[in-house]
């Protein structure tokens, strides 16, 4: 169905982003690729339905050359792409008109379309939202709208390039779910992302690095590979880090790749333990971290530094409330976790915090003083740094330092002030200066970007870190050095506000987490505590930290933040 051969192409004539690629990919097989970022998995992708034309060597599609102009209608009629970015996919106003928009293009008859724009809002989730303005909705909500479509006009194969990057765990599994059974069906499947998870489900999977295929195979081939995956930038799946873990402290356990194998067989062995009463005690110890008081940082502050009062929010008469009735507070040097399922109010709520929004009832203070009126608003923009859901999209200047100093320039510093704050930053993001200062932020890749737009808020000095998903789409090692850095700023006392719907990281990194739903607090407390409500969780369409999925399938009562502590208790 897919082939390249001896493919070659580059942006801009002197670096390839892909070198030398052969793939093939059968009808109806589904196929995985995996590699870090930057490493051209898009650039592949946008080959597949003739976006990008090989610079050398040839794609085919279904026996159609991509290089021929008059196949371009051939190739494109039979392959859509689900874009890592949904906002590139969306033209329409309503949902419905946007879903249509692709087989309208090709003359699918009136009575087809509105079949197969109600099939694929129902086969993503989103039915009743026909006419809502995609413009007020989610990320993850309108990536749930590019994918239906993608699905609409009836393919004969499917791209998705980090297509579950946004959304939360129920949406993944939903959209998992939908591209499982259009492959039943005889669909063939490219499936691009950063879950390792997700892999597990491919036929095949394969990893490219500096935009060369490294490696290929089975799932059980490729991704027990530990050493290797290291070096592309990439891990295994968590279940077979556990696996790690459990012999690392002298369990004999071979590796699995799904986490229901890894109970399987640890199942008999706790059972015996808790039978002879060997083990009963243990089990109930836990993770015992100090979650009132991080390591490395002071006490939280007793008054609190924000506060939001009964806020309520609308975007337009017309429209549902993004946000109910919401209360809590945020004490300096605390970390607090925002968490909720694609389109609960999460980017809404951070956008209260730093004056971007103002409430439509309701009150938002700022160290005991109310943020109303132009003064107050400038008095919070200037002590709260907001990195939005992209942040790469933040930068705009020539030079990586003169993006991280624009604020300290624009607030009124000398230039020479200014740049002596943005290296600090810089370094403070975990970046040499020396090394990228005079670089353009657009060479750089992504887990760089993301860093320089992150030293461009902390070079304001901001009291208050906002972070609205920001590692959504990093690659597994810059997503590890992300929380890393995140850890560092925690410990260095800087209050921080994460939304995220990775609640491992959640579960290391933060002392308090908020559960919103349908813009109301459904819940918000320690983590330990939070995550122990199963209920509230499965409404959610939520999950757990993996290592407290792993103890509840085996059996196993208490709170587990890592995998580590649970092959600590498992190993007693």
């Amino acid at each position: 169905m897919i082939h390249f051969a001896h493919t070659r192409f580059s942006y801009d004539g002197t670096r390839f982003a892909l070198e030398e690629v052969n793939l093939r990919v059968a009808p109806g097989e589904f196929v995985c690729v995996l590699g870090a970022n930057g490493s051209g998995k898009s650039t592949l992708a946008k080959h597949v339905n003739a976006l990008l034309i090989p610079g050398e060597g040839c794609v085919t599609v279904a026996g159609y050359d991509t290089r021929d102009a008059g196949a371009v209608y051939d190739v494109r009629s039979r392959v859509a792409m689900v874009f890592q970015n949904p906002e590139d996919a969306l033209v329409a106003t309503t949902v419905a008109e946007d879903v249509a928009f692709g087989p309208a293009q090709v003359g699918v008859p009136a009575a087809e379309l509105a079949k197969r724009v109600a099939q694929s809002l129902r086969a993503v989730g989103l039915e009743g939202f026909e006419q809502r303005d995609v413009n007020t909705l989610s990320g993850g909500q309108q990536q749930r709208v590019a994918l239906a479509g993608a699905l609409a006009m009836a393919p004969e194969v499917l791209v998705l390039d980090e297509a579950t990057a946004l959304l939360d765990p129920a949406g993944r599994q939903a959209i998992m779910r939908v591209v499982r059974a259009l492959h039943g069906q005889g669909m063939t499947v490219v499936w691009i992302t950063h879950f390792m998870e997700e892999a597990v489900e491919a036929d095949r999977v394969v990893i490219l690095d500096a935009g060369a295929v490294a490696c290929e195979g089975a799932p059980e081939q490729v991704l027990e590979r530990r050493d290797q995956l290291h070096a592309w930038g990439l891990k295994p799946p968590p279940a077979v880090l556990l696996c790690e873990a459990l012999r690392e402290r002298g369990l004999d356990v071979r590796d699995c790749l799904r986490l229901e194998d890894v109970v399987r067989q640890l199942q008999g062995r706790v059972g015996a333990a808790n039978e002879t009463g060997d083990g009963g005690v243990p089990y109930l110890a836990a993770d015992e971290r100090a979650w009132e008081t991080p390591s490395g940082s002071a006490p939280f502050a007793e008054e609190p530094l924000l506060e939001l009062r009964d806020v309520s929010f609308c975007y337009g008469p017309d429209q549902p409330l993004a946000l109910q009735g919401v209360s809590f507070h945020l004490r300096a040097g605390q970390v607090l976790g925002v968490a909720g399922p694609t389109g609960s109010g999460k980017s809404t709520l951070l956008g209260h915090l730093n004056g971007l929004l103002a409430p439509t009832q309701g009150t938002v203070l700022y160290r005991g003083e109310q943020a109303s009126g132009a003064e107050a608003v400038l008095r919070l923009v200037d002590h709260v740094g907001l990195a939005f859901q992209y942040p790469e999209r933040q930068l705009f200047a020539s030079s990586v330092l003169a993006d991280v100093a624009f604020g300290p320039r624009n607030r009124g510093l000398s230039k020479q002030e200014a740049f002596a704050r943005a290296r600090a930053a810089l370094q403070q993001a975990g970046l040499d200066p020396a090394r990228v200062e005079d670089c353009s932020p657009f060479a750089l890749s992504g887990g760089q970007q993301r860093r320089v737009a992150l030293a461009g808020v902390l070079a304001l000095q901001p009291e208050v870190l906002v972070l609205d998903e920001p590692t959504a789409g990093m690659d597994p090692a810059a997503h590890d050095a992300f929380v890393t850095l995140i850890g560092t700023l925690r410990a260095d006392g800087l209050t921080v506000v994460l939304a995220s719907h990775n609640m491992d990281d959640l579960a290391v990194l933060c002392d308090t987490v908020l559960l919103l739903d349908q813009g109301r607090v459904a819940a918000c407390g320690a983590p330990a505590d939070v995550f122990a409500q199963a209920s509230v969780l499965q409404r959610l369409g939520l999950e757990p930290p993996f290592a407290c999925r792993a103890a509840q399938a085996i059996g196993l009562p208490g709170y587990f933040s890592t995998a580590e502590a649970l092959a600590d208790v498992l190993a007693q």
